[in-house]
């Protein structure tokens, strides 16, 4: 969405193909595939059988999905457009937005660890194939970012600690933007 975004205003696009490809095959399967062994919630003994005639992708899902894309596409633009002040893209521009990008999947991922609850309320240890998932996808991106012979594949450049500082605390917001929609339903949906 974000690239077929840019293309559309014209402007040029914030990732180079290699950093795409890593996100789609690399940083996107394995927290989504470790979230299919999230220990199962000991509350839905207790909770009513699913109507067969419900969707299974419904109202409250769908909300939270383009709310979640909504904040990662917006914070990720952010920071490209933040970068690339002389409208020519550099190593560095593509390097602020793919680490971004990440961070915000990473964030994503965690939210979606429950449907309903928020992260405070489940074992952020109960998941052990997540957490690896997760450590493995950020010393990765740190490798493709610090690592000079992966900089020259990935046509990234080496970030300060307030750089990714920045990236952290910006990503963070699709986790904060999902526990408030999670507790605004818990709170009017009972």
């Amino acid at each position: 969405m974000m690239i077929a975004l840019t293309t559309f205003w014209g402007i040029p696009s914030p990732l180079n193909p290699m950093q795409i490809l890593w996100i789609n095959i690399i940083m996107d399967g394995p927290p989504a595939q470790s979230l299919g062994v999230e220990p199962i919630d000991s509350g839905i003994v207790n909770s009513p059988p699913r109507s067969p005639k419900k969707q299974v992708v419904d109202l409250y899902m769908l909300t939270r999905v383009c709310i979640s894309a909504a904040v990662i596409i917006t914070g990720t633009l952010w920071v490209y457009s933040k970068e690339m002040v002389d409208g020519q893209v550099t190593a560095r521009d593509t390097t602020m937005t793919f680490t971004c990008f990440i961070f915000f999947d990473m964030f994503n991922a965690l939210s979606c660890r429950s449907l309903t609850k928020s992260v405070l309320q489940i074992n952020l240890f109960g998941n052990t194939t997540f957490l690896f998932a997760i450590s493995a996808s950020i010393l990765s991106l740190f490798g493709l970012i610090y690592v000079p012979f992966l900089q020259t594949i990935f046509q990234t450049e080496a970030l300060a600690f307030d750089d990714i500082f920045m990236l952290v605390c910006l990503s963070s917001s699709v986790l904060f933007a999902d526990e408030c929609f999670k507790l605004f339903l818990r709170f009017f949906y009972r």
